[in-house]
């Protein structure tokens, strides 16, 4: 397809590769997506705001700050500059009434469920003042980027994560033993909102004329992608993983064009073989988390998600990389990583465009 985009003047074929690696297939050479920052950057905006929660809802100051960074920015490989509207992870359960309480590098919402016996109306509002701080970034963002970057939706954490935030997460995994009736009930209301949020802003990329979807994990494709989780599952059993979440992770799985499970920390690990079933579900990305790093040092994981016929995406060191090319068949992975100059990204794309199959 044609796409130019001024911060990479290779994007059509970097689309075309990331549209082989969504197929298990490799176009030229192995994916990778490597960033490395620009000689004599442009300095970010000086703004002061009176608090944090100011700057975070400040739609222009976040989406200039945004436009200079991707500027100043080498997107080596298969990486595509792009921006995505955030207010934290959990600003669908502030599309449904809770207050965001903001810090310096994320937010967390305030749980608002307290009584099963009063368990509120729970529908995306579209004039929430969290869904119009979105929507007006996503605005922005189309019209300062176009020509230029991506603009990707917000980070979305519905089905277990959505119920576990509005509830408190100790609370509800309490509940999922004790009032099992409550929780599927809760389960079955929240299920439109992930849906109706993502359209929301799904729409204004259409209107804009971009057909492409990114967000946080930077990954593109035609039409709806997304990255389906549940940061609930290192808490909960497979039984209760498998009542409780497993069904809107199928249905949005099915909604989706295109979809990456992003599994967090080894103590999700043990729902790994319930994932690998899920027949349309196109990849997954196995994080080890904060303590368990590096990621080489989980190359039997990766090797499992390979063997299970899922694509791999996974963030590892520039030194790891020779690793992966020997533990892991290039076809189906791509591999995320930095470099210090555009000369060391473009080194690392010389030495994956010699990765062949592994040798069993």
């Amino acid at each position: 397809m044609t796409l130019e985009l001024r911060y990479k003047p290779d994007a059509a074929q970097a689309f075309d590769r990331m549209q082989a690696w969504w197929e298990g297939a490799i176009l030229d050479r192995p994916t990778l997506q490597v960033s490395a920052p620009r000689p004599d950057p442009r300095p970010l905006p000086q703004k002061q705001h009176a608090t944090l929660r100011d700057r975070w809802m400040d739609a222009e100051y976040n989406v200039e700050c945004a436009d200079i960074h991707l500027s100043n920015t080498y997107w080596g490989g298969e990486l595509m500059p792009s921006y995505f509207p955030n207010l934290g992870p959990e600003v669908l359960t502030a599309s449904l009434g809770a207050e965001l309480v903001f810090s310096e590098e994320t937010s967390w919402s305030k749980p608002i469920l307290t009584d099963w016996n009063d368990i509120p109306k729970l529908r995306v509002d579209p004039q929430n003042e969290y869904v119009q701080a979105i929507l007006q970034m996503t605005r922005l963002a189309l019209e300062a980027g176009s020509g230029k970057f991506l603009v990707g939706i917000t980070d979305l954490h519905p089905g277990g994560d959505l119920a576990a935030s509005l509830r408190d997460p100790q609370q509800f995994c309490l509940d999922l033993a004790t009032e099992p009736d409550s929780v599927q009930a809760l389960m079955d209301q929240i299920r439109p909102c992930f849906y109706d949020f993502y359209t929301l802003q799904y729409d204004l990329m259409l209107q804009a004329g971009q057909t492409i979807t990114t967000s946080w994990l930077p990954l593109i494709a035609q039409g709806r992608y997304y990255i389906p989780s549940c940061d609930l599952a290192c808490m909960i059993s497979k039984r209760q993983f498998n009542a409780y979440c497993l069904p809107h992770i199928l249905a949005e799985v099915e909604w989706l064009d295109r979809s990456i499970f992003h599994l967090d920390g080894p103590n999700a690990l043990h729902h790994l073989d319930t994932l690998l079933q899920i027949e349309k579900l196109d990849a997954i990305q196995f994080v080890c988390g904060a303590g368990h790093e590096p990621a080489v040092n989980w190359m039997p994981v990766f090797q499992r998600i390979q063997q299970g016929g899922k694509n791999i995406h996974v963030a590892v060191r520039p030194q790891d990389i020779p690793a992966f090319m020997e533990g892991l068949n290039p076809e189906g992975v791509m591999l995320n990583t930095w470099a210090s100059s555009i000369e060391e990204a473009d080194a690392l794309l010389r030495l994956v465009s010699r990765w062949t199959r592994r040798q069993s």
